[in-house]
């Protein structure tokens, strides 16, 4: 019996050795793996316009910013759920959750920004009767605590009845510059087919040509309004134009100056993410609770801030390798 023991043990781990060696036979020691092919010259998400990325919050079950322009995050009843990228925020149809941070002089001095991120909604529903979960639903907003509207805010605005199943996502700021009397600007992308499904969107704004660019999972949103003489319904594509003052239509018969350098004014580097600053408890500006208004019921993963206007091919690179997973 002992020597019938041995013998196993030792033709074990004789037949170790052979599976072993032949394991190592087919690993290649000689050449090195072959990486992922680079998009548009990049082969991470961070790599793109890495100089300019300010802020990025991945939610990987915290709210830091692994670029330090937001601390001190201090979320309320704020958890998690898997995302595109590891874990996303996720908000609730039946309870408020958001987090308001400090922001950075890099946040409150942009000029030329890009706001990048992922979003999954199930769409805003009717505010009446108002409650949690119903109404214009709060994504982002740099706080001004004198004023109703952020600086610079996205939400999802109040649904079209007509279109139930279109997304209105806004981005709206307000410009203090001096010389501009159309302070308030924004453009709505409406998403069509993405309800319950992840989007990538990215809002693009170049003071120098006084347009904002928007794209959808990478490419020009093909369905713009909310903007000046915007045409009604949208159907415009790829940006909207900003003007300092009325422009008389949508072609500026005016010759209106354009929108221009960013200004934000009265702000107190207050930052909320998840909620209007006007939903939170208590209200983080002059305003209060509204009933057409709530804070985010859906996910968002990987929000980023720019200090520059993106280009299109670094647009579409971001999206890409962020769906690659890098």
């Amino acid at each position: 019996m002992k020597y019938h023991n041995t013998f196993k043990y030792v033709g074990g781990a004789f037949l170790g050795v052979l599976l072993l060696s032949g394991c190592m036979d087919s690993i290649d020691t000689d050449n090195p793996a072959i990486p992922y092919p680079a998009i548009g010259g990049y082969e991470n998400s961070d790599d793109v316009a890495s100089a300019n990325l300010i802020t990025k919050l991945s939610f990987e079950n915290n709210l830091a910013d692994q670029k330090n322009a937001v601390s001190g995050a201090v979320g309320t009843k704020v958890a998690y759920t898997a995302g595109i990228k590891g874990m996303a925020f996720n908000g609730s149809s039946t309870e408020s959750r958001y987090a308001v941070g400090e922001g950075s002089s890099a946040i409150m001095g942009l000029k030329s920004f890009t706001v990048a991120f992922w979003m999954k909604s199930n769409n805003s529903v009717d505010p009446n009767p108002p409650g949690i979960g119903k109404g214009a639903q709060g994504i982002f907003s740099v706080v001004r605590p004198t004023e109703f509207w952020g600086g610079l805010n996205v939400f999802i605005e109040n649904p079209d009845s007509s279109k139930p199943d279109r997304i209105r996502l806004k981005l709206s700021v307000e410009n203090g510059r001096t010389g501009v009397n159309w302070k308030g600007q924004g453009v709505i992308a409406n998403l069509d087919g993405y309800k319950g499904k992840w989007v990538h969107m990215t809002f693009v704004y170049n003071a120098k040509e006084s347009r904002c660019y928007v794209y959808q999972d990478g490419e020009p949103a093909k369905n713009l309004d909310g903007f000046a003489y915007s045409p009604a319904g949208g159907a415009l594509s790829g940006y909207a134009s900003w003007f300092a003052d009325d422009p008389g239509g949508i072609d500026n018969p005016k010759s209106t100056a354009g929108y221009g350098d960013l200004e934000m004014v009265g702000t107190n580097g207050k930052l909320v993410f998840g909620s209007h600053p006007f939903e939170t408890d208590p209200p983080l500006n002059n305003g209060s609770q509204q009933d057409w208004a709530t804070s985010f019921a859906g996910q968002l993963d990987e929000f980023r801030l720019y200090n520059a206007a993106l280009t299109a091919p670094d647009v579409i690179a971001l999206y890409k390798l962020e769906k690659d997973g890098r």
